[in-house]
């Protein structure tokens, strides 16, 4: 049995006999000649079409689309029209040709490759990309053309080297390059898509956003390696048991970052609280200023910046004062004396709120009396403000003083709280 190589050598004089022997042959310049003017036709109709187009584009613009997306494609239109031609002239090879049509036939499939390899171009950004898919599309039409397919890729099987028990040939090698080139340019034309979706997303912030998008492009790499691999002809069974016990590494040893990460992404789901929100929490009041995956940043009133982690926001009460609505309702409780009418004491406080500009209408301001205490009767007022995010201490200082300013001018004593007891005499 011959060796690969001996094979591919034979194929390749083969191959040199029967073009030396058809360039002897009538029929094969007939065959020619039809291929020839196929291809001409083609090249001048893609031509003039061409002209035509990028002419009635200049003179009428469209409104809705760019138009190089209607010129681009049609640099595709020479190999189209080659294609067309050529299926056209391939009877009357095979009739007025003792070759069969075989030339027309390997021509037709350079066509189709030269088609693919100008798509590439075409579609694929990166230049060293698309220049790379397009010339291995090249050399496999060639190969195929020529019936040179098989021997060759008997021949680079044939080659190859050990790596501890596994058996890599140039046949693998050159396939995990291709897969490896085309799967990375997919994983970067995916994430380039997410990161042009996120950016326009106001959900999330700007390190939430490029969080996403560093976990998205780490797995996609990591997709892309392992595809490598297995088309090298790597077992993958050790890394799924290294995978196993790296993750149960990450469990134990990193519960806690674990756990606020899956927090953050459970709040960014379900959108429960949102930039700019105003949330009470713990005792800390504020609005929040980023969202990111590990943790929430929380502006108080007085400037200062919180951290809280988002677990704490899963396990824990939150007020979110705006996550149906920015109204808010304020509660002023006011003591006043057993000798002062309580009619009079509410008509007076409900007075005062709805005097204040930012008190709403509806609902309505309202003032009870709510327990009778030792020395005083305790009066509480509600009443409504449009928006929270201007703060609630500001209107309920405002009425507050209100009251105070309508109680010393309508005769309702406020009881001063009891004196503290005195030192006995010595």
């Amino acid at each position: 049995m011959d060796a690969p190589s001996d094979h591919l050598a034979k194929k390749f004089l083969y191959r040199r006999d029967e073009f030396i022997a058809a360039l002897g042959n009538p029929d094969f310049y007939i065959e020619v000649t039809l291929i020839g003017i196929a291809l001409a036709l083609a090249f001048i109709m893609a031509i003039l079409i061409r002209r035509r187009f990028v002419a009635h584009l200049k003179a009428h613009p469209p409104k809705r689309i760019d138009a190089e997306f209607i010129t681009r494609p049609l640099l595709l239109l020479g190999p189209l029209l080659a294609l067309l031609y050529l299926s056209v002239i391939k009877p009357l090879a095979e009739e007025y040709s003792s070759t069969g049509g075989d030339w027309t036939d390997a021509t037709i499939q350079l066509c189709i490759a030269w088609l693919i390899a100008k798509a590439v171009l075409l579609i694929v950004r990166s230049r060293p990309v698309a220049w790379f898919i397009a010339i291995v599309v090249m050399i496999v039409g060639v190969l195929r053309a020529t019936g040179f397919i098989h021997s060759t890729v008997v021949y680079l099987k044939s080659m190859g080297f050990d790596i501890g028990q596994y058996h890599i040939s140039m046949l693998n090698l050159v396939h995990g390059v291709v897969i490896l080139v085309v799967v990375f340019w997919i994983a970067g034309a995916l994430s380039r898509t997410l990161e042009s979706y996120l950016r326009r997303s106001s959900a999330l912030s700007y390190n939430a956003r490029e969080l996403v998008l560093k976990f998205f492009r780490i797995f996609l790499y990591f997709l892309a390696i392992m595809i490598t691999l297995s088309a090298l002809g790597v077992d993958l069974t050790a890394f799924a048991v290294f995978g196993g016990a790296l993750g149960v590494g990450i469990g134990l040893g990193l519960q806690k970052i674990t756990a606020n990460f899956v927090s953050g992404i459970t709040l960014l789901m379900e959108k429960s609280i949102r930039i700019g929100d105003m949330l009470e929490i713990g005792g800390q009041t504020g609005w929040v200023r980023q969202l990111n995956m590990r943790y929430t940043l929380l502006e108080t009133p007085d400037g200062r910046e919180v951290l809280i982690p988002n677990e704490e926001l899963m396990s824990t009460r939150v007020i979110n004062w705006t996550h149906s609505s920015n109204h808010a309702r304020i509660e002023i409780k006011v003591n006043v004396s057993y000798a002062s009418d309580p009619a009079k004491v509410r008509e007076l406080m409900t007075q005062a709120a709805r005097e204040h500009k930012l008190c709403l209408k509806d609902p309505a301001p309202n003032c009870y009396l709510r327990e009778f205490g030792e020395n005083a009767m305790q009066f509480q007022l509600f009443f409504w403000i449009a928006d929270v995010q201007e703060g609630r201490l500001g209107p309920q200082s405002d009425v507050m003083i209100s009251i105070l300013d309508k109680f010393r001018k309508g005769g309702i004593a406020i009881p001063c709280p009891a004196a503290a007891n005195k030192p006995e005499n010595l």
